[in-house]
Formats: C-alpha cells, structure tokens, sequence
C-alpha cells in the first residue's frame, strides 16, 4: 500500500468490562462496519466451554482483538486490486494473497457478508484461462505472483459464505470458477495421473513449489522438482494436507451443484471423491504408529515427519474412527503436540522440530484451527476444547487487552508471539474459535 494511504486511519479504542483494549489503526471508511461487525459477534451464541465470568471476558477481549485486526489490515479497491479485500498485514504484506483471502473470507462470512464475497472475488478475477489462481495480487498488476497458487481453500470459503448468509446468487457466480480451479490442480499438478495431487511451481523452482504451502516445512526438506508439462511442476511428493482440502472441495462442490441442479457433475464428483477418500485412509495413514504422513511419488513410501498436515484427515471427515482414534492420541501426547502451546505444525519429538522455527515447530492458528475442529468431528470435544483453553493461558498477549497485535506463528516452548504482527489470518481463525458452537 502507498503510504498516503495511513493517513486515512483513525484511532479506536474498545472496552471489555473492566478493561481496555489499546489503540489500534482502523481506516475511517470501515470504522462503522467494524462497529457491526463487533455487535454482530457478540451476539452470537456463546461456546459451552466459555462457561465462567473470567472465560466470558477473555472471550469478548479476543472477539475485538480479532476484528479490530482485520479491518486494520483492510484495503479499499487501488489500481489493479478491484475488490476491497483484507491484506495479511498492513505491517509487511501490502497486497492480497489467495489462501489468506480464503481464511479471511470464511470468518468474515459472519461478520460482514459484503467483505467475505468481496474478499473472494479480488482473487478470483484475475484467475487465468487455465483455471489457476494466483498467489497474491497488488495495485500494479505486473507483481502479481503467477510462479505459484496457494492450497486449495476458496470453495471452503465460498460455500461458508452461502451457510451464513442463503445468497445463491453468489453461489451461481463463483460456481464455475470454482470448478475451473479445482479442476486446474488435476490437469497440472499430479504428475502420475493418479488422481493425488502434488505441490509445485509454474516456473519449475523449488522456491515457488515451497511458497505453495508451508515454506519450509521439514516435510519438503528434501523435495526435488518433476516436469509435468510446460509451465507445470510438482514436487516429488504427495502431501496429504492438500489432498485432504481437495476431497473436502469435492464434497463441498457437490453440495453445491445439487443446489444449483447440476446432477452430471454432483454425479462425477461423488465418485471422485469416494476414491480419493479411500486413497488417503489407505496411502497415508501409517498403521504401524497411527498417524497420516506425506508420501513419496516413487514408491509410495512415508516421508516420516509428524506434522500438523497428519490431521487434516480429521478436519475433511477421511479418517476412520479408529484412525481418528489413532490421531487424537498423538495430538494429545505431551511429547508430541500437546506442548506449552498446543498443535504445533511439527512434533515435540521430531529431531528436526523447531518451537520458533517459522513451519518446523511453532503454532500457526491456521493449524491450531484444523486440529481443534477436527477433533470435534470425532467426538472428542473434551480434548478440543482443552487445547483451546491451553492456548489462551499460555498464549503470550492473546488474551490481553493491553497488546492489541496477534502474531503470525507463536513459540511452542514458551508462548511467545513471533512472526509479523496483526496477523490477519490469526485473527480469522481465533475469531472461528471464539464462535464455535
């Protein structure tokens, strides 16, 4: 963003009971949205496990934190942006990126349904003839990033989106959109044509195919690059995060195509997605410890490091029972990622994990999220919602009404904000949990 562009902030200030939230910039043309958006909030129904005064407060101080954060980070249409659209962080991110959007989009779906389909629509405008979405957009066009998409999310957001807010209308316009960029991931992104997706770049860099999910997650600590075609590279993996956001698609694009009467379609999802289903519970799920691991292209074999992406299965309703069994005991284990904080993106035991090593080891709320919904899928909402409540008391400032900011990732050994702050997406998904019913 320009720097003319602060001179449009105001300062707000909130109040929660007896305390105060600090000043944070909020543009002036979103103040009274923001406004709303924080009545609309805590009107909602409050979760079971805020169940004492003290919950209750710190509930209502996250609740403002979060929304105070992403219109703080929002952006009006500028040059080439032509949607309004809530950046990452005003702080260092000075532009619009495609699963940031996602995440934005599916939290502001209850806030502010306007933002939410706006939020999408700045991505999805500049998709190519091939169906792809870029990573991120800016005001002058000629940056936007095309090396790399980012995880497959939008319809997640989309379909929230209509749950919250009954506009079919929205649905017929994003639809074949949707389809196109699911779609997309076949044609260029799975290199044995096995119907398992792969990360990668269109420019054949390892670096791109990194910035396609988690930068530098162990996982990929030894990924070589494969050709499928001109401008379409993977990596020679088969990550089971983005295979599990691909099945949920397809079960979330069949709802909608039977709303919008497209039987043909509905029909050839719901054989696509049966098979992939059976495809993750049988590939990626090692019955030998119970976990869900990445795999190699070649033979098949597990990558065998225990990362946040083993529950995604949980979060997309893949795994088994017993399998989800299986994963909750490891997600609770004190040695593996019920740590300090909880649900790091890498075990306690993994020898490469690193409790601030931006995707070896901190929490990403992101993740935390996955994990925590997953969980409830299952029925373990005991063991939810006390990792929730682990988070928030050992959680440096989330819960503080005198540090505005929530970071990017945070330390799992001891708390500690790191990351850019104002994190859009941290605030997104806090604000999920705080609503959750």
């Amino acid at each position: 963003m320009k720097i003319a562009f602060l001179q449009f902030f105001i300062l707000i200030t909130f109040t929660a009971s007896s305390q105060q939230l600090v000043n944070i910039a909020v543009p002036t043309a979103v103040q009274h949205r923001m406004e709303m958006a924080i009545q609309k909030a805590n009107a909602l129904p409050i979760p079971a496990w805020c169940n004492t005064p003290d919950l209750k407060l710190k509930r209502k101080i996250v609740i403002e934190k979060c929304i105070k954060t992403l219109y703080h980070n929002y952006m009006a249409p500028e040059g080439d942006v032509l949607y309004e659209g809530i950046m990452p962080s005003l702080t260092i991110y000075k532009g619009l990126w495609s699963w940031d959007s996602w995440k934005h989009a599916y939290a502001l779906s209850f806030i502010d349904k306007e933002l939410a389909e706006n939020s999408v629509r700045s991505m999805y405008i500049y998709q190519n003839e091939a169906g792809m979405i870029a990573d991120c957009i800016f005001s002058d066009k000629k940056n936007n990033n095309w090396r790399n998409t980012k995880s497959p999310l939008s319809a997640w957001a989309i379909y929230q989106i209509y749950l919250a807010t009954k506009d079919t209308a929205f649905l017929k316009e994003m639809y074949p959109r949707m389809l196109k960029y699911h779609n997309w991931w076949y044609a260029d992104r799975d290199h044995d044509k096995n119907g398992i997706c792969e990360y990668g770049s269109t420019d054949g860099t390892e670096q791109a195919a990194r910035w396609e999910c988690w930068d530098n997650a162990i996982r990929f600590d030894s990924i070589q690059m494969l050709k499928n075609k001109a401008d379409a590279y993977s990596i020679n993996i088969e990550s089971v995060d983005l295979n599990s956001y691909l099945f949920l698609e397809k079960e979330i694009l069949i709802k909608i195509a039977k709303l919008l009467n497209d039987k043909v379609t509905a029909k050839k999802l719901t054989a696509e997605k049966n098979d992939l289903g059976m495809k993750i519970r049988k590939l990626f799920f090692n019955t030998s410890d119970g976990f869900f691991y990445d795999i190699k292209i070649s033979d098949k074999s597990f990558i065998y490091s225990k990362e946040a992406s083993g529950w995604l299965p949980l979060y997309a309703g893949i795994a088994t029972k017993k399998q989800a069994e299986q994963v909750k005991n490891i997600m609770m284990n004190e040695k593996m990622f019920n740590t300090f904080l909880p649900l790091p993106v890498a075990s306690n035991d993994n020898p490469r994990y690193e409790a601030d090593g931006y995707w070896r080891g901190p929490v990403w709320l992101d993740q935390f999220y996955f994990g925590y919904i997953g969980l409830r899928k299952y029925g373990y909402d005991k063991e939810a919602e006390a990792l929730l409540l682990k988070l928030l008391e050992n959680g440096k400032n989330i819960v503080n009404a005198n540090e505005a900011s929530l970071n990017e990732y945070y330390n799992s050994k001891t708390g500690e904000g790191l990351g850019t702050q104002y994190f859009g997406w941290t605030a997104a998904h806090m604000l999920l949990l705080m609503i959750d019913k």
